[in-house]
């Protein structure tokens, strides 16, 4: 179940609430077990099968060449057992494999080919599922049973007259070293699929100056109907990283037992995505007169700001003119019902640039602005559109004197709405990648946005193979 316990990590320092959650139900778990099912059998019809070896009666004995020529495998059981894990049980499995071998007795040498099958294999497995100290998914077993019923040999070739003793022998011999190592083999599955969730990152890089930071905060939750795994959730600036200056919050995410995932992402894991871009400096632009769209009536000059501020021109005559945007406050999400509100902080500081392209200070005005909007899913992308519904501007300081705002707060909210709402809807239709691993796609989707959280249920589909490193 390798690829389904990679699954869980798409998409894990631990806090006490996550802001992103996942659960997988049974109709997930039946939809890997398929896919794995179909690709097991595959890779057994393929597998180059290690040469066996040992002694009966005397007789050495090597079996070699060996391939897989046909297996059945009907559908095994794969259920969440509660507070523990998964239960894989194998019942009536059956396989057919052709090779050669070679006997010798002290002089005596012979050789030849094989058919060997076994029947009505049953295993069954019980994995426990939890949380390392370096807070990854976890994998262990904890007990595992396996019985072949019968095994058929059919041997060719070879004249030796010890030969006929040996084949008599060799299918009850034969069975128990198999049915021996049928566990072994599986507790060695489990070790190499625990080094390699040892081995996941934690970090992902979603940009050249984000990461996304998903540690599990706790064990698994698993119970009859499915499992929950919790992440962390929070974005960082890669250079500058630093902890969210405010709480989680903490949100219930239904289990939906018709949809194989359910995804929650909470309003706070979306906050710590504008303080990480606050803190890398991705929210602040330099304006300058060659940006402003030519059907603009007002430019980013003295004589044209002159009619929103009459003693500029006089004081600065004839000069282009820099405006430096910044957010000074983290950019606020809110999630409500089938809604959502971002409102910005924003500090415009304004300069006059002289002959000498020195920049002289003129103003600084706040902005308070706040949209609301609604949120759509396009298979693995959050979308949006948004709308302006309230902006305020203040004049925060000012080295030319005082002067009214009220026309230039007209001028910024026509600016918003003509200029910056349209770029900002073009990048919300654009969307944004949910956390879901590359090769993994959502079937189906369904967005629901609730208070504090937003909630993807999903069926899936899974293209091998899956990547388990760098990227979602």
């Amino acid at each position: 179940m390798r690829w389904f316990l990679l699954l869980l990590l798409g998409t894990q320092t631990s806090q006490a609430c996550p802001g992103v959650k996942m659960v997988v139900s049974s109709k997930g778990l039946d939809y890997v077990t398929d896919l794995v099912t179909g690709w097991v059998q595959e890779k057994l019809l393929t597998a180059d099968l290690p040469v066996v070896s040992g002694s009966i009666i005397g007789v050495s004995y090597a079996l070699y060449d060996m391939k897989v020529v046909k297996v059945d495998m009907p559908q095994p059981s794969v259920n969440f057992e509660e507070d523990t894990g998964l239960r894989v049980e194998f019942s009536g499995l059956a396989i057919a494999v052709a090779g050669s071998w070679r006997t010798s007795f002290g002089i005596f040498k012979d050789g030849g080919a094989f058919e060997l099958a076994l029947f009505n294999t049953d295993t069954s497995s019980l994995l426990q599922l939890g949380r390392d100290n370096q807070a990854r998914l976890s994998v262990e077993c904890l007990t595992c049973d396996a019985q072949i019923g019968s095994v058929d040999v059919s041997f060719h070739g070879g004249a030796s007259f010890f030969i006929q003793a040996f084949v008599d022998l060799f299918p009850g011999h034969i069975k128990g070293i198999i049915q021996g190592n049928i566990c072994p083999v599986v507790e060695d599955q489990v070790k190499n699929l625990e080094e390699i969730l040892a081995a996941m990152h934690v970090d992902y890089h979603v940009d050249p100056s984000l990461i996304f930071r998903v540690p599990l905060t706790n064990a698994p939750v698993v119970k009859t109907s499915g499992i929950e795994v919790d992440l962390k959730g929070v974005f960082y600036s890669e250079t500058h990283p630093k902890e969210p200056p405010f709480p989680p919050e903490v949100f219930q995410l239904p289990w939906k037992a018709d949809y194989m995932i359910s995804l929650g992402i909470s309003q706070y894991s979306l906050n710590t995505y504008a303080y990480a871009c606050l803190t890398a400096g991705l929210f602040q632009i330099n304006v300058t007169d060659s940006m402003i769209p030519p059907s603009s009536p007002i430019r980013l000059n003295t004589s044209s700001f002159g009619i929103l501020i009459p003693q500029l021109p006089k004081m600065f005559p004839n000069m282009l003119m820099e405006l430096q945007v910044f957010a000074d406050e983290t950019p606020a999400v809110s999630l409500h019902m089938d809604s959502f509100s971002l409102v910005l902080s924003v500090a415009v500081k304004a300069y006059a640039i002289d002959n000498t392209t020195a920049r002289r200070p003129l103003f600084r005005l706040n902005l308070k602005i706040q949209f609301n909007g609604k949120l759509n899913i396009g298979n693995v992308t959050l979308m949006g559109q948004m709308q302006l519904e309230n902006l305020t501007l203040s004049l925060a300081s000012s080295e030319i004197g005082t002067f009214q705002t009220k026309t230039l707060e007209s001028t910024a909210s026509w600016a918003v709405k003509t200029v910056f709402l349209p770029k900002l809807n073009a990048m919300l239709q654009k969307g944004f990648p949910l956390p879901v691993m590359k090769g993994v796609t959502l079937a189906g989707p369904v967005l629901q946005v609730k208070q504090g959280f937003l909630a993807v249920f999903s069926d899936v589909q899974i293209k091998y193979p899956l990547r388990t490193q760098e990227e979602f």
